[in-house]
């Protein structure tokens, strides 16, 4: 990208967030031969995040948005989930209400320095998400069609993993399933899977719990981003719409 497309990237985000309608001038004989010898998609902000502390707002970015929702869609064996066009009130606006509660709570996570992710938890995360994906083939089509790198892909689960363990630390409850949920998935499991699940309550516990806090934590963002109330000023800079 040359230099200047990161001051056209800023403008666009501005102008969006004014609600003005982009109209930059003609680029400059240099910038067309730029322009013809190298692609360039800009991106742009579906949501700007205020919070108490902060000088500046972060945004949520459109790629990381498209993104997190196909791999979901991927993960829950929707049909034609790379492609499928989706409702904007019943599945892409919650799946954007847990990516800026993602964005605020890596926000905390290092303002508590516990921003780092842990090598393991990042890669448990990141098997877990190949093996419901398809494998490196299910990532290498989810990358193509979303038009998204490999390193978007494991800042998404960087991201994730520090979600967890920052919820795991501070807002236990939001996240972590009591002894008694435990125990009914457990008997539920023994009656369903006996041949993958362990006789004694004991064994199956560390990986039971394991399982259920990743399960959780999509509904624990959404209550977090929700506990945070007037602290927090979300402005939409666009519909959360996602392109065939």
């Amino acid at each position: 990208m040359t230099a200047s497309a990161p001051l056209v990237a800023l403008w666009l985000v501005a102008a969006q967030a004014a609600g003005a309608a982009p109209a930059p001038s003609p680029p400059s004989p240099a910038a067309q031969r730029t322009v013809a010898s190298t692609e360039i998609t800009l991106d742009h902000a579906v949501a700007a995040l205020e919070t108490e502390g902060d000088q500046a707002p972060r945004f949520v970015l459109r790629s990381d948005y498209v993104l997190m929702l196909r791999t979901e869609l991927l993960m829950r064996h929707a049909p034609d989930a790379l492609h499928v066009e989706v409702d904007p009130v019943n599945v892409a606006a919650p799946f954007l209400e847990q990516l800026i509660a993602e964005v605020l709570v890596l926000r905390e996570a290092e303002r508590a320095a516990l921003g780092d992710a842990d090598p393991d938890d990042v890669a448990g995360y990141r098997a877990e998400v190949l093996s419901r994906i398809g494998g490196d083939d299910g990532l290498v089509a989810l990358l193509r069609e979303t038009g998204t790198s490999a390193a978007e892909f494991d800042t998404l689960i960087r991201r994730r993993a520090v979600a967890e363990r920052y919820l795991r630390l501070r807002h236990t409850r939001l996240i972590e399933p009591g002894d008694d949920e435990l125990r009914a998935r457990f008997e539920s499991d023994r009656r369903e899977r006996p041949e993958v699940t362990p006789e004694r309550f004991s064994a199956a516990r560390p990986l039971l719990l394991r399982r259920m806090v990743r399960e959780a934590l999509p509904r624990a963002l959404r209550q977090y981003l929700r506990s945070l109330g007037s602290r927090v000023r979300i402005r939409r800079l666009q519909p959360a719409v996602v392109p065939s």
